[in-house]
């Protein structure tokens, strides 16, 4: 039976993870998504290179199909391959101005809390391509980096969570959401945000401790995963996509939001994965 839970949470975090790639990939063959990486780059001292986004819009497809035979170790090294690249946007961390000044910098993020979120989506790649490829240690590393990168982005966000400017920041997003917006109805702007920062940092103590306590695991787990579900519904209610282009893409919000898919996938892999250890 856990053994069927444990190919189940696989399945579904290769679908996870391939929405993401598939509805962001999308956008990379768009003129402003193309300004985006050359701005990103020239802000890093690195030349324009107006190409590169169309370039990781063909790799981001290329993981699909890949996700779909993930048996095959083409496959396998595409979706490493994938792993090492986004972790590369977390090293922007250091070199892209993505503190927020008027709070006093670091620790204080703003655009960068897109950027942290990328260590969960390079762990569970490497997840679904080591359970895959039957390598345990590579499997053992990237559970740890799903669990890491979990917890990185419910503290950071969730510290976050008890500043005016990120309060200000997601009145819109809670506001028109249907899982959120009732939140307004007993708590002020800065109060709902501090009721939702609780929340997430209730989540970051019980996967801290859960190493020791199953129940705290599972209470960590259980409220992160719902958080990360949850926040989906922004991409209707605010909305967070455009159909400028003909087709509905995502906007800069929308493609920050959906980023949740994958985190959603890793607390799925991480749970799966520790309930087979206990068993």
């Amino acid at each position: 039976m856990c053994k069927i839970k444990s190919i189940r949470a696989l399945a579904i975090a290769r679908v996870l993870l391939g929405v993401f790639l598939l509805t962001t990939a999308m956008n990379r063959f768009t003129a402003v998504d193309a300004s985006y990486f050359t701005k990103q780059l020239v802000a890093v001292g690195l030349p324009e290179l107006a190409w590169l986004s169309a370039v990781l819009g063909v790799m981001q497809l290329t993981v699909v199909a890949a996700l779909i035979f993930p048996a095959h170790k083409l496959s396998q090294y595409m979706l490493y391959l994938y792993s090492l690249l986004a972790l590369v946007p977390i090293l922007m961390l250091f070199t892209h101005p993505v503190w927020i000044e008027s709070l006093g910098g670091f620790p204080a993020i703003g655009a960068g809390q897109g950027l942290i979120k990328y260590l969960t989506i390079a762990g569970v790649s490497a997840y679904i391509a080591s359970d895959y490829g039957v390598d345990r240690q590579l499997n053992r590393l990237s559970l740890k980096l799903i669990w890491a990168g979990v917890i990185l982005v419910m503290l950071w966000i969730g510290g976050m969570k008890f500043t005016q400017v990120e309060a200000d920041g997601i009145e819109r997003l809670m506001a028109t959401s249907p899982f959120f917006s009732w939140i307004y109805e007993l708590f002020s702007v800065l109060h709902g945000s501090y009721f939702i920062g609780v929340i997430e940092l209730v989540a970051v103590f019980g996967l801290i401790i859960g190493c020791k306590y199953v129940w705290a695991r599972a209470l960590g787990l259980s409220v992160a995963a719902l958080t990360f579900l949850a926040t989906q519904s922004f991409i209707i209610s605010l909305p967070a996509y455009e159909l400028s282009h003909g087709l509905p893409l995502l906007t800069g919000s929308g493609q920050f939001i959906v980023k949740d898919l994958v985190l959603l996938a890793g607390c799925l892999l991480f749970y799966a994965s520790k309930k087979k250890t206990v068993e």
